[in-house]
Formats: structure tokens, C-alpha cells, sequence
């Protein structure tokens, strides 16, 4: 299986939601699965921040020849001001990886997806597992690309449950509506791996604390990055765990059997009120 990762990875900016590297993690470390690329966008934090994370990860894991390109650095429409301060109030997040710039094709994440996919058609599975703001660019910049797409599995939406963002949005969504309003039109395979099931994933800080036991330099790095986000959770919702969110779109990727799937259409709704980002899915008994 050949895929790319679309991530806003937030493991090493203190006090962000760590869970988008265990999901790279998982994918790197699963048989059969080859990751053609990594491309960092807006969402968890600046995708600064989020290049900065990622390139310290995979020098921890020695895969750094995968390749890794910064994608947009704001939502489509970048006239949406909440969701701009939400990256703005980010910025001055403490970072405890380095701060490493991307050069020339490396800041292009836009050309990247589509002429990898261009070049393999039928052949890539995008897993996106941030705001989709990398994928509709590149919907947009070449009417081919997504029809060369061999499908799209996305962590994103909410079907049945509340948001996660607002009472009516998940995150990925509310970040940038637009773009989940192009790549649901775009006419790809999709699979939206949502809140309803991702809530049922759970991860402890005891058991971070015995893969850190033994893990060396890598482990170390997880257990203080994810300290401080287990603090959040706890403060916030009185949780104890955190939400393997992303790391469960990676694995239905790789095994849809995992869970049971349905067909929907869904639309997003991309108006400025207190439900935009709200992924309404038409499944039983609503069906389209």
C-alpha cells in the first residue's frame, strides 16, 4: 500500500494535541505500507511549528528519507478570523524540537501531492488527518489530480455526536470548511473515520510511560511532549486518556475491516455561524 500523510503533527509544540505522531508512527512501522511523503498543514498549530515536528520525529525514527513538504500556512479562505487568531494564538507556543526551515520544493507540499499522485494514478491513498486545506489546493490547481487518487481516508467529522470544537464541528473540519467542502465534492473515494467512532480509542499516560521505559531518546520525547496535552484532557473534560484519533485513520486504511463501514453523502456547512464545519451525513435513515 502506498500512501501520503497530510498532518498538522503538534508533538513538540508544549501543550498541543500529540496524537498526529503516533499516528505517522504507526504508519512507518506497518508491514506492506509504503509513506511516499508527509506533508504538513495548517490546524493543530502553525504549520511551521508543524514542519518543525515532524522533521524531529522522523530524525528520531532514522526515516529521513521519507520525504517531507510544508504545505499552506492558512485556510483557504483566509479571511476567516477565528480560525486565523486560533493559528496566531498558537505561534508563541513553547517548542522543544528544532527549528528547522523547509528550502526550495520542500516548502511546495501543493506541488508534491499532485504530481505524486499525478505520476502514480490509482495508486496513492491519501490519509489526511488534519484540516484538509493540502488536499483541496491541490483539487484546485489540477482537475486530474483527484481522479488519480486511489482513495482518500480521513480523519474528520462527526455523523451522530457532538463536535469536538463547537457543539456542532470536529476540529479538522471547523478549521478550514471550505476546504472539507471542495475535497466532498471532489468525486474520490472517501472514507471519514469520525468523531462517533474515534471516541471509542483511548490511550493512558501509563502506557506511555512504559514504551518511554524502554524507548531511548524517542521515548523520552513522547513522554514529555504528551505530558502536558494528558493535563489538558484532564482539566478540560475530566479525562484521563487521550483519543487515538488519527492513529485509527491510519489503521483503517490499512484494515478497513476494523470497523464497520456505511455509505453517506455528506455536506459541509461552510457559512460563518455557530454550526460552521459541521459535517451533516444523509446515512440511515437519511439516505440520499
Amino acid at each position: 500500500m502506498r500512501m501520503i500523510i497530510d498532518t498538522d503533527p503538534a508533538m513538540g509544540t508544549l501543550g498541543g494535541d500529540p496524537e498526529d505522531s503516533f499516528a505517522i508512527m504507526l504508519a512507518l512501522n506497518s508491514p506492506g505500507v509504503t509513506v511516499e511523503g508527509i506533508t504538513i498543514v495548517q490546524g493543530n498549530m502553525p504549520a511551521e511549528k508543524g514542519y518543525y515536528n515532524a522533521h524531529h520525529l522522523l530524525r528520531l525514527l532514522g526515516r529521513e528519507e521519507v520525504p517531507l513538504k510544508r504545505g499552506r500556512l492558512l485556510p483557504l479562505n483566509e479571511d476567516r478570523a477565528i480560525q486565523v487568531q486560533w493559528l496566531q494564538q498558537r505561534k508563541g507556543a513553547e517548542q522543544i524540537t528544532a527549528e528547522v526551515e523547509p528550502e526550495g520544493e520542500d516548502a511546495d507540499a501543493v506541488s508534491f501531492l499532485v504530481d505524486t499522485v499525478r505520476a502514480n494514478p490509482g495508486e496513492i491513498t491519501l490519509v489526511t488527518i488534519g484540516p484538509l486545506t493540502n488536499i483541496a489546493a491541490a483539487i484546485q490547481t489540477d482537475p486530474e489530480f483527484a481522479p488519480a487518487v486511489k482513495n482518500i481516508v480521513m480523519m474528520g467529522g462527526n455523523a451522530e455526536c457532538a463536535g469536538n470544537i463547537s457543539p456542532a464541528a470536529e476540529f479538522n473540519y471547523w478549521q478550514d470548511p471550505e476546504a472539507a467542502d471542495i475535497v466532498f465534492r471532489c468525486g474520490a473515494d472517501i472514507t471519514m473515520v469520525g468523531l462517533d467512532v474515534c471516541h471509542k480509542t483511548h490511550l493512558y499516560p501509563q502506557q506511555v510511560e512504559e514504551c518511554a521505559a524502554g524507548g531511548g531518546e524517542l521515548g523520552q520525547f513522547v513522554k514529555e511532549a504528551t505530558a502536558p496535552w494528558f493535563k489538558v484532557m484532564a482539566a478540560g473534560s475530566g479525562s484521563e486518556s487521550l483519543h487515538l484519533y488519527d492513529s485509527l485513520a491510519v489503521a483503517v486504511a490499512t484494515d478497513p475491516s476494523l470497523v464497520t463501514l456505511e455509505d453517506s453523502h455528506v455536506e459541509i456547512e461552510v457559512g460563518d455561524g455557530p454550526a460552521q464545519g459541521m459535517s451533516v451525513s444523509y446515512h440511515k435513515p437519511f439516505q440520499r
